[in-house]
């Protein structure tokens, strides 16, 4: 089944994409609800919802919070993201 996404909601998007890539997350996904289903394709339309933020392509330890960082000075051990102390 295809739906239909506008202008509006596909920015929404993109913006929440752009901090989570500048954070660190190379790998997000952008979540969409059904708002209205119909029979034509024109009908079935889809609003933004959430992001889910992934730092790792495959790895879903590695889905972590909204506006978290993830740097050189932050690494993730055992699906928690900690702090490396400078050296």
């Amino acid at each position: 089944m295809n739906f239909c996404i506008d202008a509006d909601q596909l920015r929404k998007a993109l913006s929440e994409i752009e901090v989570a890539e500048k954070n660190g997350f190379m790998y997000c996904l952008s979540v969409f609800r059904i708002s209205e289903a119909g029979q034509m394709i024109s009908d079935n339309r889809a609003v933004y919802s959430d992001i889910i933020e992934r730092a790792h392509q495959t790895n879903p330890h590695l889905d972590w919070g909204r506006y978290q960082r993830v740097t050189k000075d932050n690494r993730f051990i055992d699906g928690e993201l900690v702090p490396i102390k400078d050296k």
